[in-house]
């Protein structure tokens, strides 16, 4: 390793300035930069060490700066902070800091790319990941959040919807490295500048396909079927849409109002159709369905991402129910209107 420490003064020669770089900094530091040197390297700064009498503050200041200004300018530090949550934090922390302060700090961090994500036009997105490898297309997906995926894959070439698909439903974690590199080419692609995340491959894609009209994630589901039917499969029991509800009995309905959260049911009735409304709520009594009408008015106008969390939580409940037997829903509905 050749420490090229560039010599911006006159006070100190370069390999002078690298024997104060090794001796101010943190130890663990200090015998990291000398691990990497070779031996004449390591004799050349100690004899420099030997001669040094005395360093004023603002000379180490100045010294430790240029150190991590070169650092950037060659790429070896981190430039961003997911990308220094991504690749530098987790070798900082202790094993059980790692494991409960991490997961929360890359959900942030992926959250963020959601939303810049949402901030920007579909079409733009897809222009960007059509050329990609569908390894590639399937995690940048992932990381999207299903509604911004599910607007990218209606655009996105037939031929690839199947394979993407595929890919995405076999994600189960990815490297953080990985994570940075797409998120960094695709944020800086559309015009802005651990080590492994859950993307919960099934679950995550299952929604997405929940999200787009039923023709085209049936199409999708075919060519899935195609190459691993038994992952096909696992998708369409888990692609239940709000809507799917209606297929259950007036006593499926009650077994399921029992164990909903009336919050989340009024949030979820919400964004219903008039018609899904009256059912669940011939379901109830009279009072109930009464109280439940007003809240909803009261409520006045609610974000989308609200009803459908509500609408999400109340299916997963449902699939619940019917795992245990305790009601029976039929998955697929007649229903070929895309999902908002």
């Amino acid at each position: 390793m050749a420490l090229a420490l560039q010599n911006n003064d006159e006070t100190y020669s370069g390999v002078e300035r690298a024997a104060i770089l090794v001796m101010y900094l943190e130890r663990t530091l200090a015998k990291a930069l000398l691990d990497h040197m070779n031996d004449e390297e390591v004799r050349r700064v100690g004899m420099a060490m030997a001669s040094i009498d005395r360093v004023e503050g603002p000379d180490i200041e100045r010294i430790v700066g240029d150190f991590v200004r070169e650092l950037y300018e060659v790429s070896l530090m981190p430039r961003t902070g997911p990308e220094f949550v991504n690749k530098v934090l987790p070798d900082l922390l202790e094993d059980e800091r790692r494991e409960t302060i991490l997961p929360i700090l890359k959900r942030r961090v992926n959250t963020e790319f959601a939303d810049f994500i949402g901030n920007r036009p579909p079409e733009a997105v897809a222009a960007i990941l059509k050329d990609e490898h569908p390894q590639t297309q399937a995690v940048a997906l992932s990381l999207m959040g299903a509604d911004n995926a599910a607007k990218i894959m209606r655009l996105m070439p037939e031929e690839d919807k199947g394979e993407v698909t595929v890919r995405m439903a076999r994600l189960k974690r990815i490297p953080g490295e990985l994570i940075d590199d797409v998120t960094t080419a695709i944020t800086k692609a559309l015009g802005r500048d651990d080590d492994f995340l859950d993307v919960g491959g099934v679950d995550k894609t299952a929604r997405m396909l929940g999200r787009l009209a039923k023709t085209e994630n049936d199409r999708i589901l075919e060519v899935v079927a195609d190459e691993d039917n038994p992952l096909a499969e696992r998708l369409r029991r888990r692609m239940v849409l709000f809507s799917d509800l209606m297929t259950l009995t007036n006593r499926g309905i009650q077994t399921l109002l029992k164990q909903v959260d009336r919050d989340d049911l009024i949030l979820g009735l919400k964004g219903a159709t008039p018609v899904e409304v009256d059912r669940f709520l011939e379901n109830v009594s009279s009072r109930a369905a009464e109280d439940i009408r007003e809240e909803m008015e009261i409520m006045g106008p609610v974000p989308k991402s609200r009803i459908r969390g509500a609408q999400e939580r109340i299916v997963a409940t449902a699939l619940k129910l019917a795992e245990e037997g305790a009601i029976y829903l039929s998955i697929g509905a007649e229903e070929d209107d895309e999902q908002e």
